[in-house]
Order: structure tokens, then sequence, then C-alpha cells
């Protein structure tokens, strides 16, 4: 055990030395550089100064996933690519804003260029968007890679105009599933004040954005379509004899259970917003069509049983061409007022 102990003494002496050289380094500071590459642009550490520096930016898409309206993200798989002029204590500190969690981040490279420093390096990650739904399911929405400097300002750090580099890979375009790209991507810049922090200065902040639009086609067949055979269904009820009341009522409540069954399903991958999506208006006319279908069939029952079958019949008959006329344009001007709000 002696001897044992001899042997682990020295180690046990090398490991608390280098547990004290640790502690006594200074803690890291934020201005300390954290790339790789040339000299002229990986400087040892970074420092403010009066001078403005011009950075360009650039983003190729290589892929886009997961667009999740519930969660107010999306998944996107890019090269990003900075430019700038060599400079003494400067290299930007580029982060992407609207990140929600960072996957990976590959292939990064830093390399002195005809003069200009040239970093680029793959990223994927989730990023944030607000999703506007009052058109769902006939919605088109815009997504955006958002992008500012946390160490300068805009008096120390302006991005340029146009992008260096801007566009989608040609596979990209068929990784959206149940979205089509409505638009290129587009590139903007603006300076703004993070107004949280008091007497803060502003920043200058770059934008890759572009729009998608969903198919509307698995909606259409999956639920708009099975919700208006439902309806014209619930509309039979206007040729039932109106003695009948127990098959009128049976058809008219399992209709309005069967739209409600739709409406769960059609409506569980979105979040609870505070306003009526088009498919929303849609549905409560479907609602209220059946609804008022139900209880047209109880009164006309009524009418039968005091022994007035004539006007009975003469209200089902009439029910029968207003009843789809004036859902139809209930429906119309549903759909008008989504897309003007």
């Amino acid at each position: 055990m002696r001897l044992m102990a001899g042997r682990l003494t020295p180690r046990i002496a090398s490991a608390v030395a280098l547990l004290l050289i640790m502690s006594m380094r200074r803690p890291a500071d934020a201005s300390d550089a954290s790339c790789n590459g040339a000299d002229a642009c990986c400087p040892s550490r970074i420092t403010h100064s009066s001078t403005r520096h011009t950075v360009a930016v650039g983003a190729i898409v290589m892929g886009m996933s997961s667009v999740n309206e519930r969660a107010g993200t999306w998944d996107a798989d890019f090269y990003l690519y900075e430019e700038w002029s060599p400079a003494e204590n400067f290299a930007p500190q580029t982060e992407v804003v609207n990140e929600v969690e960072r996957h990976s981040t590959q292939s990064e490279q830093i390399a002195l260029r005809d003069g200009l420093c040239i970093r680029s390096h793959r990223i994927h990650s989730t990023l944030r968007t607000p999703y506007n739904l009052h058109t769902f399911p006939f919605d088109h929405q815009q997504l955006a890679i958002e992008l500012s400097d946390d160490e300068f300002t805009i008096g120390e750090l302006v991005y340029q105009e146009p992008a260096s580099a801007i566009g989608f890979d040609d596979a990209a375009r068929a990784t959206l599933s149940g979205w089509r790209l409505d638009s290129e991507l587009e590139f903007s810049r603006e300076s703004r004040l993070f107004r949280w922090e008091r007497g803060s200065p502003a920043y200058d902040y770059a934008a890759f954005r572009f729009e998608i639009r969903r198919h509307v086609a698995f909606h259409i067949i999956k639920y708009f379509l099975p919700l208006f055979l439902i309806v014209a269904l619930a509309f039979s009820v206007f040729w039932i004899d109106s003695d009948d009341l127990g098959a009128a009522l049976t058809i008219g409540v399992t209709s309005l259970l069967a739209v409600i069954a739709l409406q769960f399903a059609e409506a569980s991958a979105l979040p609870e917003v505070a306003y009526l999506t088009l498919a929303d208006r849609v549905y409560v006319v479907c609602y209220v069509a059946i609804a008022l279908a139900v209880f047209e069939t109880i009164y006309t029952n009524s009418l039968a049983r005091r022994g007035d079958k004539a006007r009975a019949l003469r209200v089902d008959r009439r029910c029968r061409m207003i009843f789809p006329a004036v859902a139809f344009v209930a429906l119309v001007a549903s759909v008008l007022r989504a897309f003007t709000e």
C-alpha cells in the first residue's frame, strides 16, 4: 500500500499543479477572437475603434424542412458567407438572430483571397418566424435568415448591399414537404436599436427572405370535399317526410358531429391563434347551415303534427333552394373577408 501511495503521489501533485495554473489564467474575454485562419483575418484580440468596417454576407440555402406553425419555427440548412477587408484587431462576430437551436456547423473555412478575408461555413439550425394564418389553408408564409453582429455597433460595422452570394441549391426546392417556393431569395438590411437595453446603440441587421405557399390540394381533398358532401347530405332532410322526425334528426346530428371531427383533425397542427382562419370561417358557416336545417325539420314536423302538412311541404320545397344558395353566398363572403384582413 505504501509503495502504491508513493507512485500515486507525483501524479496527484502534477494534477494539482495543473489545476492551479488553469485557475490563474484570466477569464475569457468577449473580445477575444474565435476564428482560425490567416493572421490578417483572425487577430489574437478584437478591439473597438471609430473605424466603420463593411462586411458582405451571402447565403445559399441547401435545404428546408419542418415548417411548424404550432411552434413558429422551421429548419434551414444553408451556407453562410462573410467577406471583409483585413483590419487590425477586427473580425466580424456574426450571429443568426432568429436562431432557436443550432444543430450543427460544418466546413468552416477562413482564407485571404484577393485582399479580402472570406469565411464560409455550413449551418443547420432551427429558426424562428411569425406565421400569419388568416387565410389558412390557402396561405403563404415568409421565412427569413436574420443576421447581426453581437460585438460591433452601427458605427463600427455595416452590411454591404447587394449580398455577396444569394440563392437556392437546385435540390433545396424539393425538400420542403407540403409547401412550394413562391419567390426567390431576397436580401435586405436595416439598422435598429436593441430597445430592451437602456442606452443601447443601434446595430446593423441583414436578412435573407423568401416566400412559400402551402399546397392546397391535400386540404381540399382530405377536408373540404368531405365537408361539402356532409353539408349536402344534411340538406337531404328537406326531402324527408315531415312526419319522420327521427330520420331527419339522425341525419342532421350525425352530419354535425362529422363536421366537428373534421375540424379537429385539420386544426390539430395549428397554434391557438386569437383570430379566425379561413378554414374556421368555412366550418362556422357549415355548422350554422346544418343547425338551421335541423331546426327547420323540427318546425315542419310541428306543422305536420298540427295538421298543416301542406304548409310543411311548401317550407321544405323553398328550403331546398334557399339553404344551398344562402350557404354558398356566406362561404364566398367568409373567404373574401379572410383575404382582406
